[in-house]
């Protein structure tokens, strides 16, 4: 039985690092704007050109945590060899202005990060969610149904486990 726990355990630990999934793009144009948004203990230099960040939000590295009052990441339009995506987002920033744009993000010599190359005027084919484009976190009906499906596995494992050890603990010696 104990092995048994040690190789769950072991598999549990081990079965993440074993993923393909690879960035999404919008998560990469969100952390740059959040990086951006924590002033000088921000980081935006690991996502994008220092040019681009005060393009966005100028003298940023100057600037105290929370100038920009809205962050709006859309859903991105990846390329067909996946080296590259275009990402809509807008932000407002305390002054009042609002600047909307599309992050061109690519994957540099076959890397698998991703990086903000340039910011392009806002397309009309890219919505963001607050002008009816698709949310990003959107989940497809089977997702539900297999997230549901493997947390009532994991319900029934623990009950047959705690059920086993409480028949061994129960034995008169």
């Amino acid at each position: 039985m104990r092995r048994l726990a040690a190789v769950l355990v072991l598999a549990a630990v081990l079965l993440p690092a074993c993923s393909a999934e690879r960035e999404r793009p919008e998560g990469i144009v969100e952390r740059w704007l959040v990086a951006l948004n924590q002033g000088s203990a921000g980081r935006p230099q690991a996502y994008a050109s220092d040019e681009l960040s005060q393009e966005v939000l100028p003298r940023w590295e100057d600037l105290d945590p929370g100038e920009l009052d809205v962050i709006e990441v859309g859903r991105a339009r990846v390329d067909a060899n996946d080296l590259g995506a275009d990402v809509p987002f807008r932000v407002e920033r305390l002054d009042g202005t609002t600047l909307e744009r599309v992050a061109r993000i690519e994957r540099l010599d076959g890397a698998p990060d991703w990086r903000v190359e340039r910011l392009l005027p806002p397309d009309p084919a890219l919505l963001l969610p607050s002008e009816g484009g698709p949310a990003i976190g959107v989940a497809e009906p089977a997702w539900w149904v297999g997230a549901v499906a493997v947390a009532l596995g994991f319900v029934l494992v623990s009950a047959g486990l705690m059920a086993l050890v409480r028949r061994r603990t129960t034995r008169p010696a």
